[in-house]
C-alpha cells in the first residue's frame, strides 16, 4: 500500500511538471497544435492514471504488506540493463553508420543477444523491419534519415 502510494505520488508530480513544461512550450489548438500539444496529452494521461492509483490506495480497506523495497526484490536486472546498453550503443552509432545499417545491427543485437532467437529468424526480422521502417520513413513520411557509410 505504501509503495503504491509513494510511486503514484512520484508519477503524479512528474506528470504535473510535464504539464507545466508543455504549456510553456505552447499547446496551440486542435487545428494547429503547438510543440507542447502531444506532450500535454501524454502528461495528462500520466497524471490521471497516477491520481487514480493514489486514490485507490486510500479507498482500499485492507492493508497490504508491500513495502517500497519489496517492489525491487526478485527482478531480473540483466535483461533490462542489456536493452539499455544496446539502445545507448544504437544512439551512438546512428549518425555515423546511418539509419539502415545501425538499425539492422541494433535489431540483430537485441534479437540474438537478449532474446536468443535463431540466426535465420534474426536475419529475416532485422532485414524486413529495417527495410519496412526505411520505406515508411523515407518515402511515405518523407523524413530525412542519416545516410551513413552505405549512402542510403
Amino acid at each position: 500500500m505504501y509503495a503504491d502510494r509513494l510511486s503514484s505520488l512520484f508519477w503524479l508530480l512528474l506528470g504535473l511538471i510535464a504539464i507545466y513544461g508543455s504549456v510553456k512550450l505552447g499547446i496551440g489548438g486542435v487545428r494547429e497544435p503547438g510543440s507542447g500539444f502531444l506532450p500535454l496529452l501524454a502528461s495528462l494521461a500520466i497524471s490521471l492514471i497516477a491520481l487514480i492509483i493514489l486514490l485507490q490506495t486510500f479507498v482500499k480497506a485492507a492493508k497490504s504488506d508491500r513495502t517500497f523495497s519489496s517492489l525491487w526484490q526478485g527482478l531480473r536486472w540483466k535483461r533490462s540493463l542489456s536493452v539499455c546498453i544496446i539502445t545507448l550503443g544504437y544512439t551512438l552509432i546512428f549518425e555515423k553508420l546511418g539509419f539502415a545499417l545501425s538499425t539492422f545491427i541494433f535489431l540483430m543485437t537485441l534479437l540474438k543477444g537478449v532474446e536468443s532467437i535463431a540466426w535465420a529468424k534474426v536475419l529475416l526480422i532485422s532485414v524486413l523491419s529495417t527495410g519496412l521502417c526505411y520505406l515508411l520513413l523515407s518515402f511515405s513520411l518523407e523524413s530525412t534519415l542519416p545516410k551513413g557509410i552505405l549512402g542510403f
